[in-house]
């Protein structure tokens, strides 16, 4: 059985169980308080006939003028509602068109009287084939016996149906009529609910199998608030991700080969010269050889540690660490090759913070040295000639702040927001003329992640790009 079927019996069994119950609990509890009911009223009728029957023998002095006098009786065993009742024409005493009490009851039909030697005056003949018999006393003197039968919805030596027999089966009758009617507005309601609630599974179910075909397009689409509506939208950010994830697996597998068939197709093509005899083995060939081995190099290793990283395979030593002289050590021997494009260092920020009380923070300091590295190389490589470098420190309560801005060129707010990307350059020809493989701010982030502070890129005041990065202060033992 698929879902919808299960919901659909489910629903339709628990309302039936229901609907069954209130009938059973409705019929059972309409008999019995009907027969309560019809009990009261005898009584009252029994004890009103009762007074009546004495007051017609004080009034009297016998029950003479009661015998063969059928009307009188029938006057007599009349119920009496209220004071200003209407007189009982003839023959209408027991008419159940008329008196809705007595269609239902009929007290008077089941009482008998009889004089005090238990002879009938009106009634059965023999007093003892009454359920229940009354002396009737007046003046302490027995004038009479008085009984009578209770109502039974039918009467077992009887065939035709008594007035309570219909009335309690035209009730039944109704109360099924209305079960059968909530039955079917309960199958109407179990198959409209059952259908909402296995739609949007069944949604699912297509969307998941051709997620596992490899289709990664395929959305659920769902947008309720409900659980069903949570899980669909979670099915479609899985299916997001694992789009964006095949699309920049693609994209990183086409960029690293690209990048590493670029050093490797000019070693070839030199040493296939050299081979040939074109070009010479000297030390400008063997310095270009070196220097594409080199890159080479750099690349795999960048590539190493990004997928060691993305594996867990990335290890750090985590000591007590204060970055700013590694920063200033590392600044240092870079001034030659920023002197080499007269690019003007402003340091006076971390000069400053260098003569304060050190700050050290939890770090693996080799990492520190590759992230710094990777910064200040980026910078030195990416500024105009003739450009500007400055570094600032803050501190705050809880955190290191470190700033390396750099002067033109800028880099606009869409290519910000993608200069964390694997191999992503802002201008790839002019990048590769750099040496940059597009992994060393990637690189970066994965670092300071690493360290559980931020990156960001914002623009710089003088006119170039701003490396944010925020390192917590924090115990050795709590960055284990």
């Amino acid at each position: 059985m698929n879902l919808f079927a299960k919901l659909f019996l489910a629903i339709v069994l628990t309302n039936t169980a229901i609907i069954a119950i209130q009938l059973g609990l409705t019929a059972g509890s309409l008999t019995n308080d009907f027969a309560t009911l019809v009990q009261h009223s005898e009584q009252s009728h029994v004890e009103q006939t009762r007074a009546r029957l004495l007051a017609f023998y004080q009034r009297e002095g016998s029950w003479q003028k009661l015998r063969h006098n059928r009307l009188l009786w029938q006057q007599l065993m009349q119920p009496q509602p209220g004071q200003h009742s209407r007189p009982v024409r003839r023959d209408s005493a027991f008419n159940s068109q008329q008196h809705s009490e007595r269609r239902y009851f009929d007290t008077g039909k089941r009482i008998s009287l009889y004089d005090s030697n238990k002879q009938r005056i009106e009634g059965k003949p023999r007093l003892q084939s009454n359920r229940y018999q009354q002396a009737l006393e007046l003046d302490g003197e027995l004038i009479g016996w008085l009984g009578w039968d209770p109502a039974r919805v039918r009467d077992p030596g009887e065939t035709r149906q008594t007035s309570n027999d219909a009335f309690i089966s035209q009730q039944l009758t109704n109360y099924l009529w209305i079960a059968l009617s909530a039955l079917l507005l309960a199958l109407l309601m179990a198959w409209v609910i059952s259908k909402l609630l296995s739609k949007p599974i069944g949604r699912l179910m297509q969307c998941t199998d051709k997620l596992m075909q490899g289709d990664y397009s395929s959305r659920v689409g769902h947008s309720g608030r409900d659980e069903l509506g949570v899980l669909a939208g979670r099915v479609d950010q899985l299916a997001q991700i694992l789009e964006d994830n095949a699309k920049n697996r693609r994209q990183w597998m086409s960029d690293t080969s690209h990048e590493l068939r670029t050093p490797l197709t000019v070693l070839k093509t030199q040493l296939t010269a050299i081979e040939d005899g074109v070009f010479t083995m000297d030390a400008s060939k063997t310095a270009l050889l070196l220097s594409e081995v080199d890159n080479l190099s750099r690349l795999v290793d960048d590539l190493y540690q990004l997928t060691s990283a993305d594996v867990g395979n990335y290890r750090y030593t985590m000591t007590e660490v204060d970055p700013l002289p590694l920063l200033m050590q590392l600044i240092q021997g870079f001034e030659s090759k920023f002197s080499e494009r007269s690019i003007a260092l402003d340091l006076t920020s971390l000069t400053h913070a260098q003569t304060l009380t050190p700050r050290c923070i939890v770090a693996d300091s080799a990492r520190l040295h590759q992230l710094f590295s990777n910064l200040i190389e980026n910078a030195r490589r990416y500024t105009d000639e003739g450009g500007q470098l400055r570094v600032v420190i803050a501190h705050e309560t809880r955190r290191m702040i470190i700033r390396i801005e750099d002067s033109a060129p800028g880099v606009s707010e869409d290519e910000k927001a993608r200069l964390f990307e694997r191999f992503y350059r802002v201008e790839p020809s002019r990048s590769r003329s750099y040496g940059g493989s597009g992994l060393g701010l990637s690189l970066c982030k994965t670092i300071v992640e690493a360290h559980q502070g931020t990156i960001t890129l914002t623009d710089s005041s003088l006119g170039g790009l701003c490396v944010t990065v925020c390192l917590p202060y924090r115990q050795q033992e709590n960055a284990k």
